[in-house]
């Protein structure tokens, strides 16, 4: 290692931030993986704190189902929990949940073996 910085410290050091952002993507892929494969994560009661990404990939649906039940338009605000969503809108966030509850069960109920 150290002759590699000493003939090229700069390619070196590109290669080890390289390195280590490698490191970083591959350690939250596999956090990522660990989470939603235990059971206690999956098909969770849905509830206002969770956002529309977090129901989508509990229930292990696709995220327009979500999108289209929340009646969601980008807007670059990034993720937002279904309280926020629903005192935003002037509407109860139990509305939110059982939108949301009745479209994930048309889409199972449309793709049984997904």
């Amino acid at each position: 290692m150290r002759r590699l910085w000493r003939e090229a410290p700069f390619l070196t050091a590109g290669l080890t931030v390289a390195l280590l952002v490698a490191a970083v993507f591959a350690v939250r892929l596999v956090s990522g993986m660990l989470y939603w494969a235990d059971p206690r994560h999956q098909d969770m009661p849905i509830a206002p704190w969770m956002s529309p990404r977090f129901v989508a990939m509990s229930w292990d649906v696709p995220r327009e189902v979500v999108i289209e039940a929340l009646q969601m338009v980008p807007d670059g605000e990034g993720p937002r929990p279904l309280e926020r969503m629903a005192a935003e809108r002037g509407v109860p966030v139990q509305v939110l949940i059982d939108d949301l509850e009745a479209a994930i069960a048309a889409w199972r109920m449309a793709h049984p073996d997904e």
